[in-house]
């Protein structure tokens, strides 16, 4: 008999958007979000909202996500809203958001692994600069799930990631 933790990892991925590139990438377990970038690249010094969605679907606990492109200083600013209305379950989220060119290939990656307290909402900005241009994007996925504290393996994949990108 499956678990309710092993139940809701299944109902997630069941509902995930799936991109072959992001399996091949090697996140384990996420639920992602694909959408496309073209009219938030056109926001000057302001953050487009691209995903609202929640990391749990059996409890009122959601995360938004946003970004922002400067060219001249070739940054992407993401910000990343937790939700927690729950008054008495804490979690530990990761969040991976994936910066896509028009061929599919990834331009740049964000990771977070941010604890979301009972009853809080916390909104917080982590910028990258990628190595490709960020007028280059052309999707963004975003990908989250329930993790532990030290999760090791993501904060791996990530560093792996981000080295094989040159991103600073």
């Amino acid at each position: 008999m499956p678990s309710l933790k092993e139940l809701t990892v299944a109902l997630g991925l069941l509902a995930s958007e799936d991109d072959p590139a992001l399996n091949a990438d090697g996140w384990q377990n996420y639920v992602w979000r694909v959408r496309p970038a073209d009219q938030c690249l056109s926001y000057q010094g302001s953050f487009c909202k691209l995903v609202v969605d929640r990391w749990d679907w059996k409890r009122p606990q959601r995360y938004e996500f946003s970004f922002s492109a400067d060219g001249p200083t070739n940054t992407i600013t993401s910000r990343v809203k937790l939700e927690n209305q729950d008054p008495a379950d804490t979690d530990q989220v990761c969040l991976v958001a994936s910066f896509l060119d028009k061929s599919g290939n990834e331009i740049g990656i964000l990771f977070v692994n941010w604890r979301s307290i009972a009853g809080r909402t916390y909104t917080r900005d982590a910028p990258i600069k990628p190595l490709a241009p960020v007028s280059e994007i052309a999707t963004v996925a975003v990908g989250t799930k329930q993790c532990e504290v030290k999760s090791v393996s993501d904060a791996e994949n990530f560093y792996r990631i981000r080295y094989r990108l040159g991103q600073r």
